[in-house]
């Protein structure tokens, strides 16, 4: 289907619009939102109001179903294993049975996974012990005949319990190195009885048992999905006709297949499960339709799947319906819009992955850099009404773009100033690289958010000081002014110096041959950038070369490496530049190293101006100070959660 097509269908979307049958369910579209683990619950595994007041921001924007992800099933889970729903447990019923309630109340479904769990505490980055096998939740090579009769037992009294909750379809968890998919993969699963990877037959036993187990007990009233990769990417991993005959012997107990890719227990990997802003998006959809050729049951599909490629895909016959979570975390809205016409006005997720970074690393709550709200509702829920007030905003970047579009939301009337001769900010910069199309679309979504409000005023080619504000009686004022490029002293002038931010608007041409001096997002994004184009791109800095991409998410860390790497760019950590006379010089380990190059490129971060920031103080009743302009290290997430919460509270 070709571009045009697809822009004629963006006011349409009649495919992934249309109903679908799940077993005994019946979806008002085909739009699900995948399994995720929000990091909420309560510490002993119990529901709480955090996860329940989320999963309504997320359902009443029209999505069919929301699978509720990681329920575990273990018994006995030891203390260490905190804010994971226990679906081991039946205290776990009566909030549970709430939270359904919740969801039935939208006329959207509600699934829950169903996933065993290694009785191991730690963080995602733990699990990658750079052994030779891979390190995953539970190997099953160990495990003796009773502990798997074990599982699958507790598989099935997790289905049942999950009936009496009231839930509408069990997710079983066959993915990413979870149990019942680590049993296909001969490098994972050495056994050599009955439950082997020797043959399909053996290597599909307990996956086999397991859902017979729970379709025993739960017989039809809920339906039965099945997340599973279509390729590991491992040693060992099966092929893609393996996994056919695979899917081929649990199909009579399944109601519907997701397809996923990738491992946890390898982070190299970890991005093609959670894909970055570099990646393509939709990258299980050609894997998902060879096995939906082969099969009867349904099939959806994961992998940063956007609302116009759902309607391609399901229109081709490649897939059933589809399955995301970021995207619809973004903006829960997504469906609601395009069934109004209106698909414009969906924030896009810009693939930060911060969401991820802050449930699998730091194992605390999550939350979306784009979508300020969301996991914080219980935050938001008590603000209550406040009288209009006139605010003005300095500086049309993120953040003052949030800040005005949240302050007009909430009955205010807002003067947003901007030096410039357009909105954007430093994300027209982020945006600038043609791997970066998510940011780019992100700066007109939220331009385009804040045109037409009647209650805002854009006032472009205005830089404004403190003292043109005197007089215009403002109720407060919020200085979004961002930060400014840290360039030393020495290397001002120089014709053969430049600020990457200028490279990456196109304002000062790269020479062919460049070092980019700072290793951090920016830096590492622009070597990648400049190496696609045919640069030679030496990359360096005072930290370790693991450490480089640091300042996002880990996900995106690990891929951008890889792929600095695949463009042949020279990475060299511990180094400092220096200046000798007029010449710069780099120094390794006290030694002076040859770099050859044309043309150094900086990029060492911004840093706020502190006497122009100063000196809004009083230039208003109330001032505020977000995004840049009051922190070290500037991010899309600070910037956007300063301001929506500066806004939302004046």
């Amino acid at each position: 289907m070709n571009e045009q097509k697809m822009n004629e269908q963006k006011m349409n979307y009649e495919h992934v619009l249309s109903p679908i049958k799940i077993g005994p369910m019946t979806l008002k579209n085909r739009v699900s939102f995948t399994p995720v683990w929000p990091s909420f619950a309560t510490a002993d595994g119990h529901v709480n109001r955090e996860l329940i007041e989320w999963v309504r921001d997320i359902v009443k924007g029209g999505v069919a179903c929301i699978n509720i992800g990681c329920g575990c099933v273990n018994r006995n889970l030891p203390l260490f294993v905190t804010h994971l729903l226990r679906m081991s447990e039946e205290s776990v019923v009566n909030e549970m049975t709430i939270l359904s309630d919740l969801v039935h109340m939208y006329q959207c479904k509600i699934g829950i996974e169903l996933f065993a769990i290694n009785m191991y505490g730690g963080n995602f980055a733990d699990r990658d012990h750079n052994s030779d096998k891979p390190a995953v939740e539970l190997d099953p090579t160990y495990m003796t005949k009773e502990q798997i009769k074990e599982y699958i037992e507790d598989f099935a009294l997790a289905a049942e319990r999950a009936v009496r909750c009231g839930v509408d379809s069990l997710v079983i968890h066959g993915a990413h190195g979870q149990l019942p998919g680590c049993f296909l993969n001969k490098r994972i699963n050495e056994r050599t009885d009955e439950y082997g990877a020797d043959t399909i037959e053996n290597a599909s036993r307990f996956t086999v048992e397991l859902l017979a187990a729970v379709r025993e007990k739960i017989k039809d009233r809920l339906a039965i999905e099945y997340r599973i990769n279509a390729n590991d990417m491992i040693e060992g991993s099966p092929s893609l006709d393996e996994v056919i005959a695979f899917v081929k012997r649990i199909e009579p107990y399944i109601d519907l297949l997701h397809v996923s890719r990738g491992m946890h227990s390898e982070q190299k990997l970890a991005p093609y499960m959670n894909q970055p802003i570099y990646y393509d998006h939709g990258i299980n959809i050609e894997d998902a339709a060879k096995i939906r050729k082969e099969i009867s049951v349904p099939v959806t599909v994961v992998g940063s799947v956007t609302l116009e490629q759902a309607e391609q895909y399901i229109a081709e016959g490649k897939a059933d319906m589809v399955s995301m979570a970021r995207g619809l975390m973004a903006d829960p809205m997504m469906v609601k819009n395009a069934k109004s016409g209106c698909p414009e006005n969906t924030r896009p997720c810009v693939r930060c992955n911060y969401c991820i970074n802050r449930t699998h690393y730091d194992l605390a709550p999550v939350r979306c850099s784009v979508n300020a709200e969301l996991g914080m509702e219980t935050l938001y829920m008590n603000l209550g009404n406040t009288s209009p007030k006139r605010i003005a905003v300095i500086g049309g970047g993120p953040a003052g773009i949030e800040a005005a579009r949240t302050a007009a939301q909430r009955g205010h009337t807002v003067d947003l100033y901007e030096k410039e001769d357009h909105l954007g900010g430093v994300l027209t910069m982020a945006g600038a690289p043609k791997f970066k199309q998510d940011i780019k679309k992100y700066v007109e979504w939220t331009i385009h958010s804040i045109s037409g409000q009647e209650k805002v005023s854009v006032h472009l080619n205005s830089e404004v000081r403190a003292e043109d504000l005197k007089g215009k009686d403002y109720d407060a004022v919020i200085v979004a002014v961002g930060a400014e490029p840290v360039i030393p002293k020495f290397a001002k002038g120089r014709e053969d110096v430049v600020w990457v931010g200028d490279v990456e608007l196109g304002k000062v041409s790269a020479k062919k041959q460049v070092v980019i001096v700072g290793a951090g997002l920016t830096g590492c994004e622009a070597a990648l950038s400049l190496a696609k184009a045919g640069k030679e791109v030496t990359l360096v800095d005072m930290i370790d070369v693991c450490d480089f991409g640091r300042g996002g998410a880990k996900f995106n860390q690990i891929a951008l490496r890889g792929l600095l790497e695949a463009e042949q760019v020279k990475m060299i950590g511990g180094v400092k530049m220096d200046v000798e006379g007029d010449r710069i010089v780099f120094v390794k380990n006290e030694k002076t190293i040859e770099l050859s190059y044309e043309q150094i490129i900086l990029s060492l971060g911004v840093k706020a101006n502190e006497e122009k920031v100063q000196a809004f103080a009083d230039a208003g009743r109330e001032v505020v100070f977000v995004g840049d302009c009051n922190t070290k290290i500037g991010t899309l997430y600070h910037a956007v959660h300063t301001a929506h919460e500066a806004a939302s509270v004046l």
